[in-house]
Parts: structure tokens; sequence; C-alpha cells
């Protein structure tokens, strides 16, 4: 299994309770983004998405447009089960929905079988981008969209100082941090143009993107929190309870002297989209 989908297969419990909060406002903005193609279509289109993740825009999606259509595709398994989950937990029509496990450059859905594509967040995490793009283009209906959220390659303006005061803390102890093994993955977007241009070469038209802000304001304590219990977990798991008990003690410390406005987090993302020519 990709190690990418096996990780996020076995957190995905915690990825629901500690990220997803944080990429929930911006990967619902993808919805906004692709409202006239929707609105077009009379809101009865089937839509596609691309890693669904825990559902966080299955459930936006499903509530917005009543008469659509989902197809939510994922190749980890855990997520997948969550987002299945949740929707029963919503009490929305499962029966409007099918859940497909299966990886982005490898779709196990029919050619021309759908109306919209979209992803949130996770075409920064395949192996290649331009084939994920493609197998978009093979599944969509001529004139169907594509359109995704994802990382923009880029420092944001705003440096988030809390993340500095934490691996300070992390040198404070002289701690080496465990390497993790390579994962192969796409990477951030270098630009709305580079997006733009890898839309058109996966065989898209009309293309265009938008560079945006992901912001999100953690508390002390809940970025803390998040830190120690999941952004930081290689690094925890490596550590005894007296070293773990310390370093919580000096990141809280550090923290502390942080005003509240330093833990609002500005993060550069783009919003691309494209046609598939029409036949």
């Amino acid at each position: 299994m990709n190690p990418i989908v096996a990780r996020y297969d076995t957190d995905a419990a915690d990825y629901a309770r500690y990220w997803g909060p944080v990429l929930e406002p911006t990967a619902e903005r993808l919805l906004d983004y692709v409202e006239p193609f929707v609105a077009r279509r009379g809101s009865d289109v089937r839509i596609l998405e691309v890693g669904t993740g825990t559902g966080t825009l299955l459930l936006a999606a499903l509530e917005r447009w009543p008469r659509a259509e989902y197809v939510a595709t994922e190749p980890a398994r855990g997520m997948l089960n969550l987002a299945r989950e949740r929707v029963l937990a919503a009490r929305q029509d499962e029966s409007r929905v099918t859940f497909v496990e299966s990886s982005a450059d490898s779709l196990a859905v029919d050619a021309n079988s759908v109306g919209l594509v979209i992803s949130s967040f996770v075409l920064q995490l395949v192996p290649d981008r331009i084939a994920a793009l493609r197998e978009a283009a093979r599944v969509l209906k001529p004139s169907g969209m594509v359109a995704y959220v994802t990382w923009l390659d880029r420092d944001s303006r705003r440096p988030f100082i809390p993340a500095d005061e934490f691996d300070e803390a992390v040198q404070d102890l002289k701690i080496d941090e465990p390497e993790g093994a390579p994962e192969p993955h796409a990477g951030d977007v270098r630009s709305g143009r580079v997006a733009t241009n890898e839309l058109r070469g996966a065989g898209f038209m009309r293309a265009s993107a938008t560079e945006e802000e992901l912001i999100y304001g953690w508390s002390r304590d809940s970025y803390l929190e998040y830190k120690l219990a999941y952004d930081e977990r290689s690094l925890i798991e490596s550590l005894d309870a007296a070293q773990t008990k310390r370093l919580e003690e000096i990141a809280r410390e550090r923290l502390a002297r942080l005003k509240e406005r330093d833990f609002r987090w500005h993060a550069p993302v783009v919003f691309a989209r494209a046609l598939k020519p029409s036949e």
C-alpha cells in the first residue's frame, strides 16, 4: 500500500478530529467556486470527489444540492468508512452516494459518467498530479468540469510563530527528530499559472486558477494538543514519558508568551478549474 494511503487509513479518526476542522471552511469554498456550473445544469449533476477523506465536502455538497448524485472515491478504507458513517449520522440519503475505494490515478468509475469532478487538499499527495487530472478527464462527460483546491508551494507572508516556538522547544531538549520514510507525492502547486498549465496538459480547456489563503485560528491549548496528539506523532512516539512531559512543559511555556492573534494561521492555497472539451 502507498505509505501515504496507509497513514490516512490508520489515522482517519484523528484526522477528522485535529486536521479536518482546519481545512473545512476553505474546502467548502470550492463548492462556491463551482456553484454557477452546477446551477446551469439544474443542480442534478452527478458529482465525483477525488479523495473524499472523512466526508467534509461530501456532506456539504449533499446538503447544498439535494438533487445531485455523488460518487465518493478514496483509497484509504478507514477514511471512506468514516465518511459513510458521517453520511448516516447526518441522516442524509445514502442512496444518493456511491462509495468507491480507488486511487486518484486509477478511478474505478466508468468513462464519461460524471458531470463534475471536485477535490480538496488531495492533489498534492498523489504520486503524479497530471495522471490524476487525466483520469478526471476520462470519467467526465464532454463539457464537464474539474475543480480543486490545494496548497501553494510558497511561504505565507505572515510567519506562523507558534510553529517556530514548538520547534524551539524540541531544540531546547536537544531531541533528534526521527526521519520518516520517503513518501513519493506530487507536492504543492507552485503557482496559479502552473495549475492552469497542468490542467491544459491533461487535456482540459478554459483553465483558470485563483491564489487565495486558508485562514484558521487555534487557541494556545488547541494548537499544543494538535502538535502533540497528531502533527508530531512520530516524534512523540520516539520519546519516553519523561521527555514527552518535559517537551509539553517547555512548549506550553513558549506558547504562553504569544498573543492570541499569533495563533491565526494564514496558508497560501490555489483554487483551479477547467472544462473537458465537448465532442
